[in-house]
C-alpha cells in the first residue's frame, strides 16, 4: 500500500539526479536513516496531495544533496507544522539560506511559537525582532541553534527537550512536487551566519515590547501531541496546533509550594462532591490496597514536571557535547597549526644557517680581495717609486738641473701612507744626496743641502 503511495521508478528515472554525500556529516554509520517509509505514510498529509516522496533508502545521510530530491527533517512535523510553512519561519530560513535539515530541533520549536503568538496574539514580529532575542550559533556537523543572549533569560521557554535520534530520522521530497520546491538550498549552509546586523525600528521596539510582556505560559512551547506518538490530520496545521496549544495548561518548574497546591486542590475536590467515591483498585496482595485515583491525582502532574525538567537537563547536555566537539576539532586545527609552525621555523631557521655560511663565506672573499687588492697597490706604489728615484738619479747627473724643484718631503709623505715603518725602511728614501753619491761629489752635496 505505501509503495503505491510513492513515486513510481520508471517516471522519475529519466528526472532523477543522484543524492551525493557533502562529506559534512563526521560520524555517518550513526546517523544513516530510520525513518521508513511506514513512516513517512503517517505524515503524508502535512505536504501537498500530489507530493512525491522518495522511496526509504537505510543508508542515506541527511547532507545527501541533489537538483531531484530535497532533505526534511520529521521533528517539525511532529509538533504541528505542515509544509508550506508560515512566512514567519519561511522568513528565517530565506534570511540565513540554510538548509531546513541544518536546524536543530530547538529552531523549530521556538519558530512554531513565535508563530503560534503572531497568529493568536496579534504581535506581527519580524527578523528584527528574533535578531533581538537570539543569536546564531553551529554545532559539529554545520548543525545550527538559536542561543539567547548573554546574560538574558529565555525568550521562549521549554524549548530545550531532548529529541531522541533526531538526526536519523529524515526523508527526502522531490522537489517540482511541493511548492516552491526548485528554489530551496541544495547545499548545506557550511558558512558562519549571522542576524545581529538587523536593526530595531521604533515599531518594531514595540511589538517586541509587547512580547516580553507575555506571560511566560504564552510564551512557553506548548503541542498537544508527543514526538512518540503519531501524528494526526487534526495537529498537523499551524493554527488547529496552535489552538490547541493554548488550551492546554503547560507544566513548569515545582517546588515544596506546589506540592502543598496539590494536597490542597484534592481536600476541596472532595469537599465539593461529598458524595463522589472514587473507584477501588483491586487487591493486589493481602490486607493491601493500590492507592486510589483521588490520592494519585496529583502524580500526572509532578511526573509532567520531572519529565520536563530531565528533558531540559538532556538538551543542556546535548548543548556542552556539541561544545566539547567543537573545542576538539579547534584543538585538532590548532594542532596541525602548530606541527605547520614548526616545519615553518625549522626551514626558516635552516635558511638562516645558510645565509650565516654565505655571509661568512662572502667575508672571507672579501678580506681576500681586499688584501690581494691593497697588496697590489702596494707593489704599484713601489714600483712607482723605484721609477721616480731612477728619474730623479738621472736628474741628479745632469749639472744643469734644477733640484729644488723635488718634491722630496711629499713623497716621503705619500711614502709613509703607503707603507707601515717595517716596510718603508726597505725603500730607499729618494734625497738628492743619496742620488747624487753615485754620480758626483756636486750632486751628493746639492742633495745633502737640500734634505
Amino acid at each position: 500500500m505505501s509503495m503505491l503511495l510513492r513515486n513510481s521508478p520508471h517516471k522519475d528515472h529519466k528526472k532523477s539526479s543522484p543524492l551525493k554525500s557533502q562529506g559534512i556529516i563526521k560520524d555517518s554509520p550513526t546517523e544513516r536513516c530510520c525513518f521508513t517509509d511506514a513512516h513517512v505514510d503517517r505524515i503524508r498529509h502535512c505536504f501537498p496531495a500530489d507530493t512525491i516522496f522518495k522511496s526509504f533508502t537505510p543508508t542515506a545521510l541527511s547532507d545527501f544533496i541533489s537538483d531531484t530530491w530535497a532533505a526534511f527533517p520529521v521533528t517539525l512535523f511532529t509538533i504541528g507544522y505542515s509544509y508550506p510553512f508560515p512566512a514567519f519561519t519561511q522568513s528565517f530560513f530565506s534570511l540565513t539560506g540554510m538548509s531546513y535539515i541544518q536546524a536543530m530541533p530547538m529552531i523549530w520549536r521556538v519558530l512554531y511559537t513565535l508563530e503560534r503568538i503572531i497568529e493568536q496574539e496579534g504581535i506581527d514580529l519580524g527578523m528584527s525582532e528574533l535578531a533581538e532575542l537570539y543569536d546564531l550559533t553551529t554545532f559539529g556537523s554545520c548543525r545550527y541553534l538559536l542561543k539567547r543572549k548573554a546574560g538574558e533569560d529565555h525568550p521562549v521557554l521549554k524549548v530545550t527537550k531532548n529529541d531522541t535520534n533526531w538526526k536519523r530520522r529524515f526523508f527526502f521530497v522531490r522537489r517540482d512536487t511541493i511548492p516552491n520546491g526548485k528554489d530551496l538550498p541544495k547545499e548545506w549552509a557550511t558558512h558562519a551566519i549571522s542576524i545581529s546586523y538587523l536593526k530595531l525600528t521604533p515599531a518594531a521596539k514595540e511589538r517586541l515590547l509587547a512580547f516580553k510582556k507575555l506571560d511566560p505560559e504564552t510564551r512557553s512551547f506548548q503541542v498537544a501531541i508527543q514526538d512518540s506518538q503519531e501524528v494526526s490530520s487534526a495537529s498537523a496545521t499551524m493554527s488547529s496546533a496552535g489552538k490547541s496549544a493554548k488550551s492546554a495548561k503547560s507544566a513548569s518548574k515545582f517546588g515544596i509550594d506546589d506540592l502543598a497546591n496539590v494536597k490542597s486542590s484534592r481536600k476541596k475536590t472532595s469537599v465539593a462532591s461529598p458524595s463522589a467515591s472514587a473507584p477501588k483498585a483491586p487487591v493486589r496482595g493481602k490486607g493491601k490496597k493500590r492507592k486510589t485515583s483521588e490520592d494519585l491525582q496529583g502524580f500526572p502532574l509532578l511526573r509532567q514536571q520531572f519529565l520536563d525538567y530531565v528533558n531540559e537537563k538532556l538538551a543542556e547536555v546535548e548543548t556542552y557535547l556539541g561544545h566539547v566537539e567543537d573545542q576538539e576539532g579547534q584543538i585538532a586545527d590548532l594542532q596541525q597549526m602548530g606541527v605547520l609552525k614548526d616545519l615553518k621555523i625549522a626551514d626558516l631557521e635552516k635558511e638562516l644557517r645558510a645565509t650565516k655560511d654565505e655571509a661568512a663565506q662572502m667575508l672571507i672573499n672579501m678580506d681576500g680581495e681586499k688584501q690581494e687588492i691593497t697588496q697590489d697597490a702596494k707593489v704599484s706604489a713601489a714600483i712607482a717609486m723605484y721609477k721616480i728615484q731612477l728619474q730623479m738619479a738621472a736628474e741628479a747627473q745632469d749639472p744643469a738641473f734644477d733640484k729644488s724643484s723635488w718634491d722630496v718631503e711629499g713623497w716621503k709623505a705619500r711614502l709613509a701612507e703607503l707603507e707601515d715603518d717595517d716596510e718603508a725602511e726597505d725603500i730607499p728614501m729618494l734625497e738628492g744626496g743619496d742620488a747624487g753619491k753615485d754620480q758626483g761629489g756636486e750632486a751628493s752635496g746639492d742633495g745633502a743641502a737640500k734634505v
